[in-house]
């Protein structure tokens, strides 16, 4: 059998896209409608129901897999036929995560003594050109020129949702890119190379495609044949490119950056077919005496031929990593940013990126003192929008910016809010090639996340009146910890609405666990705090003790009241939902107020 997979270097970086439809036909006939779900480096197909498919080599048809000492082996279960849930077949099988990033690492090493830094100057104009291609069976680009021109350079209002204002936001107008098509399109129409090679040259071989490339040598032959189209792509349009064009804006003496536009859709069994974003590093071909190295590589007729997966690609080639795992190991991000799921606008990309990779902040202010701050949305602040809050483990800390659901480019998120980050500065990314650990340099806190859980990503905004997250503490779900689990003892809470254009929130560096007042005539202790059933109450006084006492909400509510009558008193509070409490205990002299976390 045959894997259906990408195994790429870290100069090749793709979406990931979830859930694409594709259609196949069996060597019989029979038509199979699927789902492909991956980025470049590594895809598979599905069902509905998520049992994974793979084509045998032998036959060509399209089968259920099964897991055999950690591969893909093909049953004889015919997806449309046959029922897997019949069989000894689960859903969601697929090979380990380690042995992903092993083939990943295999075809990195021939890649090593090509390397090279690109200059993250990503402030400027760049004029990125596009070239359309399609294979020697393809009739002419039958799509609107207006339509697809829309994608790239659409600015007409701020809204518009395009590749150039999507840029111009995320940067705060410090990044402008425009794009230009060779062959020049005729009114309406499109023009593109014509490649002398029909589409299943391109995809892997298998016994219903002899010219497909071989699986088990796909670093030379799929790179070979992905770069020998696109050097006959460009040797086809380089001389129509003006010299007026300035396409090295950071003069680094490379092409800044070349988008080809393939016909057709991904393949249901292509590892090249697949939107990703690499380097021409096997050849050095020149336009205009500038070498070409970054481009991105797009399918016209998929349906994630959009602004958003553009726009992510693009990010790549200005430096940034993608932030999604491999495999079932959790979503550190998911769509929070546009690095780790594009959303439709894209959504923003955050603002510990903005600055580390795209240099368009300068810094993120840390909070140091107990007391109020404000944040203004991410999306149209490039100061005030983001504070940071130092760790015990310099490598790592965290991240607070307000997220304001709201067009253009941040429509799509689930709610608005602050969103809490952890950042690892020993990563570049969160897609890497560590064998023995799960890793991320951005994390997102949500609801149910933990060490060892994954939670509810979507779940990651704090503002006033959530019922899920309103604060954040050592004792609430979720709570601030480390890479190794380690817990921080920082609070923030009393955050306000997220429907304005600002929010505010209280930050304090030290929680309290035991709460104690002492005085000349009174001493008085409560613990533990954060409790799961009850608290102890301790008073030390030369009084008569016969103390009422009230416990309260958040919302002023009294939800136990009584009398305190002894120096230790045992108040079991188990049957309260888990929140913050205030217990109000009156001696003769005053009325004293303790906060309480019941977990």
């Amino acid at each position: 059998a045959l894997l259906i997979g990408v195994f790429a270097t870290f100069s090749l970086h793709a979406a990931y896209i979830e859930n694409v439809s594709i259609t196949v036909v069996q060597p019989n006939g029979d038509t199979l409608h699927c789902f492909a779900t991956g980025d470049d480096f590594y895809q598979w197909l599905h069902d509905d129901k998520n049992y994974t498919i793979i084509q045998n080599v032998e036959t060509g048809f399209f089968v259920y897999a099964n897991l055999v000492n950690n591969e893909l082996v093909p049953t004889e279960l015919i997806p449309g036929v046959d029922q897997p849930e019949h069989s000894f077949l689960i859903p969601g099988l697929n090979i380990p995560v380690s042995k992903i990033l092993q083939l990943r690492e295999e075809m990195e090493r021939p890649m090593i003594q090509n390397v090279q830094v690109r200059d993250n100057a990503n402030i400027g104009n760049m004029n990125n050109f596009v070239v359309f291609i399609r294979f020697s069976e393809d009739d002419e680009y039958t799509q609107s020129f207006a339509e697809v021109n829309q994608k790239f350079n659409d600015s007409s209002t701020v809204n518009a949702v395009s590749v150039y204002n999507y840029v111009k936001n995320v940067s705060y107008n410090q990044m402008f890119v425009v794009s230009h098509y060779f062959p020049k399109p005729d009114g309406d129409q499109i023009f593109s190379y014509q490649d002398s090679f029909p589409r299943n040259y391109y995809m892997p071989y298998s016994s219903n495609n002899l010219i497909g490339y071989q699986n088990n040598d796909t670093v030379n032959q799929r790179t070979s044949r992905e770069h020998a189209l696109l050097i006959r792509a460009i040797n086809f349009v380089k001389y129509t490119i003006p010299d007026s064009l300035n396409l090295d804006y950071n003069e680094d003496g490379k092409v800044d950056n070349i988008c080809f536009v393939v016909k057709g859709t991904v393949g249901a069994w292509a590892n090249l077919l697949w939107p990703h974003r690499w380097s021409l590093f096997s050849d050095s071909i020149t336009i205009n005496d500038l070498r070409v190295w970054d481009y991105n590589f797009l399918l016209a007729n998929a349906s994630y031929f959009s602004a958003s997966v553009m726009s992510h690609e693009l990010l790549h080639t200005f430096g940034f990593p993608d932030l999604y795992r491999y495999g079932n190991n959790g979503t550190p991000i998911g769509k929070w940013d546009i690095m780790a799921s594009t959303t439709n606008p894209p959504q923003q990309t955050n603002m510990y990126m903005k600055l580390k990779y795209g240099h368009w902040i300068d810094e993120i202010p840390e909070i140091t003192s107990e007391g109020y701050y404000t944040l203004y949305p991410n999306q149209t602040h490039k100061e005030g929008s983001a504070y940071k809050i130092a760790s015990p483990n310099h490598d790592e800390f965290f991240v607070l910016e307000f997220r304001k659901k709201a067009l253009p480019f941040d429509g799509a998120i689930s709610t608005g809010g602050v969103v809490i980050y952890r950042i690892n500065t020993l990563f570049n990314g969160n897609a890497g090639t560590n064998l023995d650990d799960v890793f991320d340099e951005v994390y997102v806190f949500r609801f149910g996340g933990s060490i060892s859980n994954d939670g509810s990503v979507n779940a990651a905004a704090f503002y006033q009146n959530s019922s899920l997250l309103n604060q954040f503490n050592p004792w609430t779900d979720p709570y601030p910890f480390l890479t190794d689990g380690t817990v921080c003892y920082f609070e923030l809470t009393q955050f306000s609405s997220n429907l304005a254009d600002s929010i505010t929130f209280y930050y304090a560096p030290n929680p309290i666990s035991i709460q104690e007042t002492k005085s000349d005539d009174l001493s008085t202790r409560i613990y533990p705090n954060p409790t799961t059933g009850s608290i102890q109450v301790e008073i030390i006084t030369s009084e008569e003790i016969h103390f009422p006492f009230q416990i309260m909400d958040l919302y002023g509510k009294t939800v136990e009241s009584g009398t305190l009558k002894e120096t230790n008193n045992l108040l079991d509070i188990s049957s309260l939902a888990n929140g913050i409490y205030f217990l109000h205990i009156k001696n003769h002299k005053e009325t004293k107020a303790y906060k309480i976390i019941k977990q």
